[in-house]
């Protein structure tokens, strides 16, 4: 039997594993794949992906009348100045072909559940079928009104485990960045834009903020002179700005010469931090996680934090905050001493005698 091996993502649609290239494209919920050579180059591969698209645009059958391909379009042209836009096309599209055929006034809870077992089997994380459902739900809503009957009413969300926030110590975050800094000076044999990840990982370890809301970031929204950098908020949150400290400074100096701005591909520049020595076990994103609970051990107020980190409601902030030098050492301090810290036993003769 071959040996598996991983899938890795080269744009989007692209994937390399160990013996080919797969390109994947989804029109009106009908899947379209073709296999490729595997030293064709990303660019090449891109390349074939857009002729297969327009392939597939003109193959694809039209939907019939009320199913719920038919009803899609009409939900997104709505919602396409919105920035959940392309995320809610694509959610739509697994639903499509799940049930292309059906009338989406036919569609049942029935229906839902069958698909929500069929995702679990495909291994879909919980977290990622509560949304899909939610997008179904609220395709219904816009359509047929707010207060429209839709399958989804009757569904209970899928249970999703906490996941623990891990920290990443200040010394690996050093190290990372050093050692960036050395595969810059002496970069792969592919393309690398080591001076690009490397402001941007400076960036986001030093300010807290998300990745998006760095993507989004333009020229004019960072003044260095002033230190000031104006965040285009993400998420729903709101802040003033963010007032650039010594790091932050440094930061956005290097990413404003590197010229960093604008979208990047999150999966790749996780690759370029965990091959410099990020934990292989941890979401770079922890880095802001990382930030704030920094911030509350030293004496940040939490409303401070909340407007920092860009949170709408003040209990998504209470998850920064932290262990050490916090109130929650306090709380157990408070009951410090009750077991004497469980002294050893000792065999001094006075055992209980019968």
């Amino acid at each position: 039997m071959p040996r598996r091996t991983k899938r890795k993502t080269l744009a989007r649609g692209v994937y390399r594993d160990g013996h080919s290239i797969e390109i994947r494209v989804m029109v009106g919920g009908v899947l379209y794949t073709k296999r490729l050579p595997p030293d064709l180059t990303t660019q090449e591969a891109i390349a074939e992906r857009r002729r297969l698209k327009a392939r597939a645009d003109t193959e694809s059958p039209p939907p019939a009348r009320h199913t719920l391909a038919f009803d899609v379009p009409r939900y997104l042209k709505l919602h396409k100045h919105q920035a959940s836009y392309k995320n809610k096309r694509a959610i739509l599209n697994h639903w499509i072909a799940e049930l292309r055929e059906t009338g989406r006034h036919r569609i049942t809870a029935d229906h839902v559940q069958h698909a929500r077992v069929r995702w679990l089997a495909e291994k879909v994380a919980p977290k990622t079928i509560n949304h899909r459902v939610a997008v179904l739900r609220h395709l219904y809503m816009t359509l047929d009104g707010p207060k429209a009957t839709t399958p989804c009413d009757t569904i209970e969300p899928l249970h999703v485990p906490k996941t623990p926030i891990r920290r990443v110590s200040d010394a690996t975050i050093l190290a990372v960045d050093r050692t960036l800094q050395l595969r810059e000076a002496n970069p792969p044999g592919r393309p690398y834009d080591g001076a690009k990840t490397r402001a941007r990982f400076r960036v986001l370890v030093s300010t807290g903020r998300r990745p998006s809301e760095v993507m989004r970031a333009q020229p004019g929204d960072v003044d260095l002179e002033n230190r000031v950098w104006v965040v285009r908020d993400g998420k729903g949150g709101w802040s003033p700005g963010l007032y650039l400290n010594d790091d932050m400074r440094a930061a956005w100096t290097l990413f404003v010469q590197a010229h960093a701005w604008g979208k990047y591909n999150t999966g790749s520049f996780a690759v370029a931090l965990r091959n410099a020595g990020w934990p292989k076990d941890v979401r770079p994103y922890n880095a802001r996680h990382t930030t704030w609970i920094t911030a509350v051990e030293r004496g940040a107020d939490m409303a401070d934090v909340q407007t920092g980190a860009g949170h709408a409601q003040l209990a998504t902030t209470r998850i920064y905050t932290g262990i050490r030098d916090s109130r929650m050492q306090r709380l157990s301090e408070t009951l410090e001493g009750r077991f004497a810290g469980f002294p050893v036993a000792t065999d001094s003769g006075d055992r209980h005698k019968p």
